[in-house]
């Protein structure tokens, strides 16, 4: 039997299945580079004094490239970085950041939450700019990385426009680029920032495996073409599959969260099937939308005419996916929020969603197992 292990928020879950049960397990397999090259790369990052540093990830990665961008700019006697973040990414990106944290508690970046309209007023304050992210899948753009992180932070009626062009049908389509990465990256081109660099990098659990400067443009397109090439993974089409939000605590935070992992992996499972999310949800559903519906302001009804807020695609997605198949969640949200209002299938841990699974398709039934879909998107075997 083996013992695979899924994170689960802050801590690691078993889930004991047996290999006759097991149709594959899948994560990223693509190799992080040596720590002193990711360090040489991040060390080539033009630093000025009185810079502000834009970090629009919590992961790990952007946290160890926000401190080598601080040390660099302390090597060279300049004033300690501001750092900006914003507010649904500060908690992760401050527990990240305090867990690498230097040797000298002076020396550690402390962070901003961002709280203003205009990213380009704010910049006028600062002798340079560096935007940090990290490139990952987005089931309305496409695509994640600076330019969709500003449009949904920082510009909602461009994000409204986005939202309205999305793929007809409502169905996710991460990985694939259309109206709405159009409309994003030609917002963020408009923006004149001076003396303003973006890294963007390409990391999953393992580390850093590129980075990418220059401009936000250039940043984003080169990480994009390198996420394509080493974060697609085949696998067969599958009657069920559980699916772990992510290898970092951050990517399971909140509901509205950890469904981009589900986004990404939910598509390889046959019609009638399951997909079963593992994310804790300790912070809950994640605002905008999502806690609109479950408190009952927004109502099922008025989902495909209402306005956008932050979140509202999910529901639009949930709704669409659930006449294929089943949608299950194992979390610590109450199962009032989960099953009633949300409509998922809830489940009291991992080995509870396994044994229903075969209960539901047989013993002799096969699940998927995904370890990582925040930075996995699965593409049907041909």
């Amino acid at each position: 039997m083996p013992e695979i292990w899924l994170r689960y928020g802050g801590t690691d879950v078993v889930l004991d299945i047996r290999f006759e049960n097991l149709s594959s397990q899948v994560s990223s397999t693509f190799s992080a580079m040596p720590d002193e090259q990711a360090k040489a790369a991040l060390d080539s990052v033009p630093v000025t004094d009185n810079m502000l540093v834009l970090a629009l990830a919590p992961s790990r990665a952007v946290a160890k490239a926000v401190v080598s961008i601080s040390e660099a700019a302390r090597a060279k006697g300049y004033a300690a970085i501001t750092v900006d973040v914003p507010a649904k990414a500060a908690g992760a990106l401050r527990a990240n950041l305090a867990a690498i944290a230097p040797a000298d508690p002076q020396a550690a970046p402390s962070i901003n939450r961002i709280d203003y309209q205009s990213l380009e007023e704010r910049a006028k304050k600062f002798q340079s700019t560096v935007i940090v992210s990290q490139a990952g899948f987005d089931p309305l753009f496409g695509f994640s990385g600076a330019p969709t992180a500003l449009v949904r932070t920082l510009y909602p009626e461009k994000m409204a426009e986005a939202f309205s062009a999305r793929k007809e049908g409502n169905v996710p389509a991460p990985g694939e680029q259309g109206e709405p990465l159009k409309i994003a990256t030609s917002a963020i081109e408009g923006v004149i920032i001076p003396a303003a660099t973006s890294v963007e990098l390409v990391a999953n659990g393992a580390g850093i495996a590129g980075v990418h400067a220059g401009t936000v443009q250039e940043a984003f397109s080169r990480a994009v073409e390198q996420l394509k090439a080493v974060a697609t993974v085949e696998a067969d089409p599958v009657r069920s599959a559980i699916i772990s939000a992510g290898s970092e605590a951050g990517t399971h935070a909140t509901l509205a969260g950890a469904l981009y992992s589900l986004w990404n992996a939910a598509h390889i499972v046959r019609g009638g099937g399951s997909a079963v999310l593992l994310a804790e949800c300790r912070e809950g559903v994640g605002g905008g939308a999502l806690q609109a519906f479950v408190e009952g302001r927004l109502k099922q009804e008025q989902l495909a005419t209402a306005q956008y807020t932050d979140g509202l695609e999910h529901l639009l997605y949930m709704q669409e996916l659930r006449q294929k198949c089943e949608l299950g969640l194992v979390s610590s949200l109450p199962h009032y929020y989960a099953g009633a209002k949300l409509g998922f299938a809830t489940y009291a841990g991992a080995k509870d969603a396994l044994e229903k699974l075969l209960a539901r398709n047989g013993k002799g039934h096969k699940a998927l197992v995904v370890s990582d879909a925040d930075i996995t998107l699965l593409r049907p075997r041909t």
